[in-house]
């Protein structure tokens, strides 16, 4: 296996993350002129620039530190920073040592798998070793002891400790006016001894060109140097037995990179540079030349990914020539040509020349968490192409040798996968195991089987069929990475274009990188893995800019409103939407559809599983309910609905049906109203506009003859009702103080004699509880009183509490017990009324509800009410006890609808927008 491998190169891009997290945290030492006394085997270097400024900025204020702390390791170094900054406040000789500008920490393997660090502080003038013994000294006084012995002549101090929980044994000296501390007899051992040879970690090639780079920039809070000859052993601590040599081998990826440290209150930036030797090849100089690429593999990747890692190269013939140059270099170029070879010979393919000329510029490796059932994550490998024809060209031509070779027909190694109804894919089985390891380096080595699937101008490898179905689904619903709000944060804090990019989610890296990392390293980080999940994302990035190779690392926090709730299908809309969704029925199939409109005005039919069937702009925001009717009479349903100025009657396929739309004579004052007095499909379609007139159309959008109604005595703004009892007819409207209940030609039926201020949000409910002559309208009042509206003409009212305009009202048996309760909600706070007034509950939300209560009916006994937190990004479902229903509240931002989508019933689906664009499914048992 060559070096330029998955497991090393991994870890070594994403680990760095958390071992610079940890030695950032551990407890800051300070060296000035003596690098000298860092030995030269340090895998890390860490240059601090001023002690007190990075513990404020790097710890107390940092939302990173403050989730860590909460594992028992972070916490017993939160303790000792503590324990320093106390010293630093409170004790002028630590503060004198601590002050001494800049200081170091490094970091050694020293076998038996651990890391030890090294701290290396400048003495200042006003100390010198007694002082220093001194203080140290009276620091463990009863709490251990001080012994010293001689080392290369130098005396080397030695504190064994009574309580090691909190803080280890360490050893100490001081030589040429430096002050050596390390929990490592071992390490200080060498510091001294390279210290009395006059060694220095300076003459490494390398390492004074990013000190000098470093210097430049000592106003940041730190600076890092890393050595990538020794930081694979470090990793090496990390890994599985089996893993260790490989992980020890790859030494090659360069020689020196240094960070500079920017610590924000919700991030940790890290960007410097990559120090490229001019005498030797190593992975990162395949990049030098290569100019850097907007990522675009996140455009198909599935939301769910936890990790992934993408190359990108401008000229790919160039790299494919570097790499290859590397491989000699490394002395396995022969055992990469052979295999090579014995496939091309196998099949009579030129393998790689194939792949290399469909190639565009992008190939990235990735682990998909997304598969909770049995806990798998599954790896895909992704090329760009540069044409979707070429590329389907050139590998059916591949299948088909592969064919003739193994005498099995084509269809051997093609499967269709049918999405819905109406939109199909064709899934194809390469049967060469590792092709993309044997092809473009052990690195992608990771893929065993190759199902292939071509979407737009992405090649996509997996491991199954079904992998791929998922990620299929999940493209086409543009559930993709780039829509993750985690990943977006990410992508926002590092450069638009990469060579090299690695991201990882840290909630899901036990799972991802479960079978490379050692059990109790996955153990603990299962453990904590709601901690790293707040932490969020790492990643890591190296581009190239003038000659020059620059790094970013970044560590994100999450967001407060970073979480997400399990959905059945998200469904991606161009902008937000403030619409509630509404089921509809496919007459085809007499399958349940989704129609909604967003923000920008473009209305959307989306199919059961979440594809969007089509989408029409309109000019305008539809301000009514959604009406099929069956216009030709012939079994087909359109959709009929209003916008402020025009009346729309759209069919399924997304297309005006003739006449329309229809311009209206006024601005409708509110949306339009549908009736179909006798089930005969003879509509009438009633529009209260600002002219105070209310129309009546046909269904041809023309006005209707015999409506005799005049005009209302102020604006109408609540849409028209119709409600019949008996054999009798009831048009229901209202304006401003009047109540109008007419007959179909908008003749008077019912005189309503007392006038009232009816609030403005809400509408009638008729109630006809009793005998039939009792029959009544319900409504409320500006100040919500209650009214009671015969249809004789009698009016009765009462007040539960003083409200304001902008309540809402809503009458309806909660309880199921045959009688209406009168619900009202106004700002944040939910109350509901049994019918003889008494108050049965209520609820307080941590915000103004702006959003009209929706009532569900589920059963004869079995009433909920929905309520939207827009602010919040929440939605509740509140039984008719007054509890939340359970698994409430979830992710939403609109009004929502509950129904089914699948005609065989089963599960409710839950249908709501969400202010990331998306539409969601959720499933309700």
């Amino acid at each position: 296996m060559n070096r330029w491998n998955l497991l090393p190169f991994i870890l070594i891009t994403g680990l760095t993350a958390i071992i610079v997290t940890l030695i950032l945290i551990l407890k800051p030492g300070v060296t000035s002129e003596p690098l000298k006394a860092v030995p030269a085997d340090a895998s890390v270097i860490i240059k601090i620039n001023d002690f007190q400024g990075f513990v404020q900025e790097s710890m107390v204020k940092s939302s990173i530190w403050n989730e860590l702390k909460i594992i028992p390791e972070f916490n017993r170094l939160d303790k000792q920073i503590q324990f320093l900054d106390s010293l630093y406040r409170n004790m002028p000789e630590a503060r004198n040592l601590l002050q001494a500008q800049p200081s170091y920490i490094s970091a050694h393997f020293t076998g038996k798998e651990r890391i030890s660090f090294m701290h290396v502080y400048r003495l200042p003038g006003k100390l010198n070793e007694k002082k220093i013994n001194d203080m140290i000294h009276g620091l463990i006084i009863n709490q251990g002891t001080v012994n010293s012995r001689k080392y290369e002549g130098v005396t080397v101090y030695e504190v064994n400790l009574l309580n090691q929980q909190q803080l280890g044994n360490f050893s100490y000296a001081i030589i040429s006016g430096n002050f050596l501390l390390s929990f490592s007899s071992i390490v200080l051992e060498d510091a001294i001894r390279q210290l009395v040879s006059d060694e220095s970690i300076v003459r490494q090639k390398g390492f004074q060109e990013m000190f000098d780079a470093a210097l430049k920039n000592a106003s940041v809070d730190a600076n890092i140097f890393i050595n990538f000859r020794e930081l694979p052993r470090s990793f090496s601590t990390l890994v599985r037995p089996e893993f260790k040599a490989e992980v020890r081998s790859f030494n090659t990826f360069s020689d020196w990179g240094e960070l500079d440290v920017n610590t924000l209150s919700d991030a940790l930036l890290l960007n410097g540079f990559v120090h490229i030797a001019d005498s030797s090849i190593t992975a990162a100089s395949l990049f030098v030349n290569q100019n850097p690429q907007k990522i675009t593999a996140d455009e198909v990747l599935p939301a769910t990914v936890s990790a992934f890692l993408t190359l990108s190269f401008s000229d790919v013939n160039k790299y494919f020539n570097d790499y290859h140059e590397y491989l000699r270099e490394l002395g396995q170029f022969t055992g990469y040509s052979n295999t090579i070879r014995s496939l091309d010979n196998t099949y009579d393919v030129e393998f790689l020349n194939v792949f290399k000329e469909i190639l565009d510029q992008e190939i990235t490796f990735a682990f998909d968490a997304g598969n909770a059932k049995n806990d798998a994550v599954e790896t895909l490998f992704i090329m760009r192409v540069k044409s979707q024809a070429l590329a389907e060209e050139k590998l059916t031509g591949i299948l088909n040798n592969i064919a003739s070779v193994e005498s099995k027909p084509m269809d051997a190694y093609t499967f269709r996968y049918r999405f819905d109804n109406e939109l199909s894919f064709t899934i194809h089985h390469l049967p060469i195991k590792k092709l993309a390891g044997k092809l473009f380096g052990s690195l992608f080595a990771g893929l065993d089987e190759h199902f292939y699937v071509l979407l737009d101008n992405y090649l996509i490898f997996a491991s199954s069929r079904e992998v791929l179905q998922d990620l299929i689904a999940s493209y086409i619903l543009n559930k993709t990475l780039v829509t993750d709000r985690a990943y977006q944060d990410f992508k926002s804090g590092i450069s638009s274009r990469s060579n090299i990019c690695f991201y990882c989610k840290l909630g899901e890296g036990h799972r991802t990188f479960a079978k490379y990392l050692n059990p109790g390293l996955v153990k603990k980080w299962d453990t904590y893995k709601q901690v790293f999940g707040n932490v969020q994302v790492m990643g890591f990035q190296l581009y190239s800019n003038d000659g020059m190779l620059y790094n970013n690392l970044l560590v994100k926090h999450l967001s407060s409103s970073g979480a997400a709730s399990p959905t059945v299908w998200e469904s991606k809309l161009d902008t937000l939407t403030d619409f509630k969704p509404i089921f509809v029925l496919n007459h085809n199939t007499n399958q349940k559809e989704i129609f909604v409109q967003d923000l920008s005005h473009n209305i959307y039919l989306i199919n059961q599983v979440g594809r969007i069937l089509w989408k029409v702009r309109l000019n305008e925001k539809i301000n009514s309910e959604i009406y099929q009717i069956d216009y030709y009479n012939n079994g087909k349903l359109q959709f009929m609905f209003s916008t402020a100025t025009q009346l729309y009657l759209i069919d399924r396929n997304g297309n005006f049906v003739e006449k329309y739309p229809v311009k209206l004579r006024s601005p409708a004052s509110c949306g339009m109203s549908l009736f179909d007095y006798d089930n005969n499909r003879n509509y009438r379609i009633f529009i209260p506009c600002e002219d105070r007139q209310v129309y009546v159309y046909d269904k041809e959008g023309t006005l209707v003859s015999g409506w005799d109604f005049g005009k209302t005595e102020s604006i109408v703004n609540q849409p028209v009702q119709h409600f019949k009892v008996l054999d009798r007819d009831y048009i229901v409207f209202g304006d401003g103080l009047r109540t109008y209940i007419l007959d179909r030609r908008g003749n008077i039926r019912t005189n309503v004699t007392t006038y009232f201020q009816k609030s403005a949000a809400n509408r009638y409910f008729l109630d006809v509880s009793g005998r039939t002559a009792d029959a009544r309208l319900v409504t409320t009042d500006t100040a919500g009183t209650v009214y009671f509206i015969y249809l004789d003409g009698r009016i009765n009212t009462f007040e539960l509490a003083p409200y304001s305009n902008g309540h809402f009202f809503e009458y309806q048996d909660l309880n199921g017990d045959g009688s209406r309760e009168y619900i009202f909600l106004e700002d944040n706070i939910l109350t509901v009324y049994l019918n003889d007034k008494k108050k049965m509950f209520e609820i307080v939300f941590r915000e103004e509800i702006n959003d009209r209560p929706t009532y569900y009916a589920f059963s004869a006994t079995d009433r909920r009410i929905g309520i939207v937190a827009r602010n919040d990004d929440l939605i509740y479902l509140i039984d008719n006890n007054g509890t939340i229903h359970r698994n409430f509240p979830l992710q939403g931002n609109t009004p929502f609808s509950i129904g089914y989508l699948d005609s065989s019933g089963g599960a409710f689906n839950l249908l709501v927008g969400s202010r990331n664009h998306f539409l969601y499914n959720y499933q309700l048992n």
